[in-house]
């Protein structure tokens, strides 16, 4: 069995899969007690022998998360990174291992799952657009705050906006209150980039089809703008499986 983490900004993702079928996944906060995740993964803890890690976080974390893992699992950690190629997908950057690994994950899985050209948006703390050729190149990307630092910076920043506190519901129209002008606002923004990432990938790749896939846990609120879009919520952790090629590859 492996267990899979994805250590991003503000959560700590992961699951176990035995034969690529998930046992039972779930999130903590990234800050939280790892012992946390001691009583959903003790029914399996004597059969993991595998422990990948996606992180985004730096050595702090990632160390402590290693003396986790070698006391509670007595498994080092395998870290993945960046690398200049994934089969036919090749890393964009001019120095490969400065892309982040959230993001070199869920190019490769996105382009493995649409085998076709991609944008892949990752609508997390900040949001990402990547753009991937129909050839598998990897064409760059866009970073932005995501939904919630947008809206964090302004209510900080300012003195006289307040939001209400029910969900925030994007649109693209204009508001006619305070709240509802923010939140059309930031969707405006967030479209704006994706809307580009389109544009620009039409120019870069001179290919009409192509599939937009989503992740991130504000995937949901941006897909009713596009309905065509393919939500995975996991994109980062079966990016692990697509570069390491398990279970072959770690058993």
């Amino acid at each position: 069995m492996i267990l899979e983490i994805d250590m991003g900004n503000t959560r700590l993702k992961w699951r176990i899969l035995d034969q690529r079928l998930v046992l039972v996944q779930g999130a903590i906060g990234i800050e939280a007690p790892l012992d946390l995740l001691l009583d959903e993964i003790e029914p399996y803890r004597t059969a993991i022998n595998s422990v990948v890690v996606a992180s985004v976080v730096g050595g702090l974390l990632e160390q402590k998360l290693a003396d986790w893992s070698m006391e509670y699992l007595k498994l080092p950690l395998v870290f993945v990174r960046s690398d200049a190629a994934c089969g036919a997908v090749r890393n964009g950057y001019r120095e490969p291992q400065m892309l982040g690994v959230d993001r070199w994950l869920g190019i490769v899985a996105a382009y493995r799952l649409a085998a076709s050209a991609c944008i892949v948006v990752s609508c997390g703390t900040a949001i990402t657009v990547d753009l991937v050729a129909q050839d598998g190149k990897h064409l760059g990307g866009f970073i932005a705050p995501g939904l919630n630092l947008m809206l964090d910076s302004l209510t900080s920043r300012t003195r006289q906006i307040k939001l209400n506190d029910m969900a925030p519901v994007l649109s693209l129209s204009p508001a006619l209150a305070t709240s509802d002008a923010v939140y059309s606002a930031c969707a405006a923004m967030l479209t704006g980039l994706i809307d580009n990432g389109v544009k620009q990938l039409h120019m870069l790749d001179h290919n009409a089809g192509f599939q937009m896939i989503f992740t991130g846990g504000d995937a949901a609120k941006l897909l009713p703008f596009y309905p065509q879009a393919r939500v995975v919520p996991d994109l980062v952790l079966d990016g692990l499986a697509c570069v390491l090629d398990y279970p072959q590859g770690l058993e």
